[in-house]
């Protein structure tokens, strides 16, 4: 029944028993929940450990349980032997069999009423036309294309154009368009469909005969086959479909479409053609198109200004489009107009026949797993932005990621949310300060997310709480956008009582009435990172079923002690909560913990709980306070040897040999990418040099810092070659340092930066070293004199240098022998008289605060105008 869970074509009476079903195994599992914690908190009592019997632990178990827990289970044991009764009516052979619906395409088009396709035509045909045969992989004879693309973007328009483009149609003996989506999903049925398009004929035989017969067709010709809706992923489908185009003439062509980025990865030998959306004018040229076919816009300016606003509605989709403008083309009313922009597309009858099938085909695809980690997105409001863990962990939380072997259910949910991505249901919007990946969901997917979860997920804006009074009760993930902060608000919310998601978005001041929790309980993911709050409220004690509990970026200053009794908490996130004073003192206790996050500003707090080093199953833990006492010290690190991402070390000053820093055992932490070592105070030049000896992490660690470090030299480990996945080193405050480590010979390293170095005097670079270093930093350091050492075979793939603030410094080495150097900046170094000699590969030189150097560069007349006149870029301040 899961992979029945959101199909669309069930009758009512079927839909209804489905919803009556999951309510009930939402129900049942509440209360296995329960039972599960309560189990938790008995397995470390002494008086569980004392019994060998299985009997006696059985009767001990069920006596903690409260009087109503075993009624409940009786209960919901009838109520589900009466659904599979009920089932046997409902659902006979030939309703279980519903056959999904099939989209079917075919090669011809109107160019006409094509918009804004133009330059991906183009990239299409030179691909088509391309005379070099020489292309990577198996199939020397056949060029295989791949377009990709998210529901509704145009990817079949693009290869109908290229299909019927005379020089298309010159150039190839045999064209076949297949519509793939239309076929069972098996090779010797796309086969048959290959052969039918090819020779008119039907043909009846098997799987072999087929092959053999296209193999037939095929020989001797330049053909061309466009494979219309690709779906399947799996590499032997690909590998056995593709056996009779090797017989291919040279030049031969196939032209394959596709939602899923795992598809074009696997056939294309070319370069993968992604579509994008429209502009919002293509999609108001297509709309217009439409609606007023015949009719001149002008002469309707009212209904004009709101066709603008449906045209941005579409979000660059031009089925969209086209569907609403025909959906608009005889009405000239502006209610009904803005009744189409008002509302939703599933809302809207046309786009319900003619937009919904092209996503539901897609969401068929998905395994019922997955359906339900889709379903869930549709929680959040429409232009959310997200990381990917962010969202993982929330399906982790949810129980949606279902363990499988030795792998952590986090990499199983990042696999999930790959396949998502690699299928268009999620896409990539940017990359935010820290260069990591942001997403989005289009507004059409979302509101597919919205349809097929039927109301179990909700995203409500305060004005319109009317939308939770229908179905309330089936509601079990919310997100609420607060506007004018009513109390009623909260009011209507604390009647679904079976909530499972909580997210609060509110931009006022907030405060969350106290008992709002108290009828909550089966909240299992509470995020209050959107919400202007200062306070948590005293009820959140009662979410005895509380797996993540999110107040990121609030202005809380403490925290109830009560959250640490419960026991089920696995992801703690503190991130950027700036005026919050302590950690909650008994965090030893939540023994299910797995991520800690708490970011890099939590200034106000000066110490650790005690004996975090309980918590074992962490693999988040992004600071750690080092403090004097016993219960704070280094070594509650040793047994955390989950710990995955980043870890920051702060107040080393407080271990005091490498004995004790070798009881953090960083060498054994293994999944750690990050390592950032902080002192705050200071600590003399030969035990801080111990220390960071003793703090030698794992050899694949990516990125390490170190930061107000007093030691003279630093230890070996640091430049040793062992460290072959190295890419970053950051120095800072290291005022004592008088050498730099062999970085030169690290065979992976990428960016380095240094930084106030006061006592470093010079700077010098073997032969050869640095070979894969793309960014240098020389930064704040005073006392910098000489820099020698850029000799051919130095840093030749270094293409960002930037020298700043060192006042000490009289001249730079030759740059001309860094010939990928694009960009150089020389910032506050007035004593550097003059250009040194640059590589013709520089792009963009920026001088600021340095006088001498401007001078010499004026245009036309300065000294060292000759040295810059080529370079594109050039900026003075």
């Amino acid at each position: 029944m899961r992979s029945k869970q959101y199909h669309p074509l069930i009758y009512k009476a079927q839909l209804l028993w489905l919803g009556d079903l999951q309510t009930t195994l939402y129900d049942a599992d509440d209360v296995l929940d329960r039972i599960a914690l309560e189990i938790s908190k008995l397995s470390s009592d002494d008086d569980i450990s004392n019994f060998t019997d299985e009997q006696q632990v059985r009767k001990l178990i069920w006596s903690k349980f409260e009087f109503s827990i075993p009624s409940e289970v009786c209960l919901l044991q009838e109520r589900l032997e009466g659904m599979v009764k009920e089932m046997d009516g409902f659902f006979t052979n030939e309703l279980v069999m519903l056959r999904q619906e099939k989209l079917q395409t075919s090669s011809l088009v109107d160019e006409t009423n094509v918009i804004g396709r133009e330059n991906d035509k183009k990239s299409i045909l030179r691909l088509l036309l391309d005379e070099d045969e020489e292309r990577e992989g198996l199939d020397k004879s056949v060029t295989t294309i791949a377009i990709v693309g998210m529901a509704g973007v145009g990817k079949t328009t693009v290869a109908q154009l290229v299909y019927n483009d005379v020089r298309v149609v010159d150039r190839f003996d045999l064209r076949i368009w297949v519509s793939v989506s239309n076929e069972e999903d098996n090779v010797e049925g796309v086969t048959k469909s290959i052969i039918q398009s090819a020779s008119g004929e039907l043909f009846p035989f098997g799987l072999e005969s087929s092959q053999m017969k296209l193999t037939e067709l095929l020989k001797g010709k330049r053909f061309l086959i466009v494979l219309d809706g690709m779906w399947n992923e799996t590499p032997n489908y690909w590998d056995l479909l593709r056996l009779p185009f090797r017989v291919a003439t040279p030049g031969s062509r196939v032209l394959i479409t596709t939602q899923s980025i795992t598809v074009s990865r696997l056939v294309s030998s070319t370069p993968v053609h992604y579509m994008q959306v429209l502009t919002d004018i293509d999609c108001w040229k297509i709309f217009q198109q439409r609606a007023f076919m015949g009719v001149n816009p002008n002469e309707h300016q009212n209904l004009a200004k709101i066709g603008l606003k449906i045209a941005q509605k579409c979000k660059g989709l031009p089925l969209s489009a086209r569907v609403l403008g025909s959906a608009l083309r005889f009405k000239h009313d502006e209610i009904e107009w803005d009744s189409i922009l008002k509302n939703k597309m599933w809302d809207i009858p046309e786009c319900e026949d003619q937009i919904l099938p092209a996503l539901k085909m897609s969401f068929y695809h998905l395994a019922p797993n997955l359906k339900r980690c889709f379903a869930y997105c549709s929680i959040f409001p429409k232009d959310f932005h997200f990381q990917k863990d962010s969202l993982v962990h929330s399906w982790v939380s949810e129980g949606f990621i279902q363990p499988r072997g030795v792998r952590l259910v986090e990499d199983i949910g990042r696999e999930y949310f790959d396949i998502l991505h690699f299928r268009s249901f999620i896409q990539l919007s940017k990359l935010d300060d820290a260069g990591i990946p942001v997403y989005k969901i289009h507004n059409l997917t979302h509101e597919l997310a919205q349809f097929v979860s039927n109301g179990v997920c909700l995203s409500i804006e305060e004005d319109n709480m009317s939308m939770l009074w229908p179905g309330y009760r089936n509601a079990r993930h919310l997100s609420l956008i607060l506007v004018d902060n009513k109390p009623e608000t909260f009011k209507v919310v604390q009647r679904c009582g079976h909530l499972r998601t909580f997210i609060l978005f509110s931009k006022p001041v907030l405060q969350i009435p106290c008992e709002f929790f108290e009828n909550l309980t089966y909240i299992r993911v509470l995020n209050l990172s959107f919400a202007n709050i200062n306070e948590l409220p005293e009820s959140v004690r009662a979410l005895k079923h509380l797996r993540q509990l999110d107040i990121s970026n609030t202005s809380i200053e403490s925290l109830p002690e009560e959250i640490t009794d419960l026991h089920g908490i696995e992801i703690l996130k503190f991130n950027n909560c700036v005026r919050l004073l302590e950690l909650p003192k008994k965090l030893k206790k939540l023994k299910n913990l797995r991520h800690l996050e708490l970011g890099i500003y939590l200034f106000r707090i000066r110490f650790m709980p005690l004996e975090l080093g309980k918590l074992i199953n962490l693999q988040t833990l992004s600071e750690f306070i080092v403090g004097k006492e016993t219960g704070r010290r280094i070594n509650e690190l040793e047994e955390m040897n989950f710990l995955h991402g980043s870890l920051r070390i702060t107040h080393i000053e407080n271990v005091t040999d490498m004995t004790e820093a070798r009881t953090a055992k960083l060498e054994l932490k293994t999944h750690l990418d990050d390592l950032q070592l902080q002192w705050n105070m200071f600590q003399d030049s030969q035990t801080a040099q111990q220390v960071l000896t003793g703090l030698e992490p794992h050899n694949r660690v990516k990125r390490v810092t170190i930061k107000g470090y007093e030691g003279v030299m630093f230890p070996s480990w640091l430049g040793n070659p062992k460290f072959c996945c190295l890419e970053l080193i950051h120095l800072q405050n290291c005022h004592n340092c008088k050498l730099l480590p062999t970085f030169g010979k690290l065979p992976m390293l990428k960016y380095l930066v240094i930084e106030h170095l006061s006592d470093l005097v010079a700077l010098e670079f073997e032969v050869p070293s640095f070979l894969t270093l793309q960014s240098l930093k020389i930064q704040y350091m005073e006392n910098l004199l000489n820099w020698t050492g850029l000799m051919p075979n130095v840093m030749p793939n270094l293409s960002q240098l930037s020298v700043m603030a060192c006042p000490s410094l009289s001249f730079l080495p030759p740059l001309d022998s860094l010939a990928s150097l694009e960009s150089l900046t020389i910032r506050n170094c007035k004593k550097i008289k003059s250009l040194p000699a640059l590589p013709n590969s520089l792009k963009s030189l920026s001088i600021v605060e340095s006088s001498i150097l401007i001078e010499r560069c004026k245009v036309g007349d300065g000294e060292d105008w000759g040295k810059i006149c080529s370079i594109p870029k050039v900026v003075f301040d």
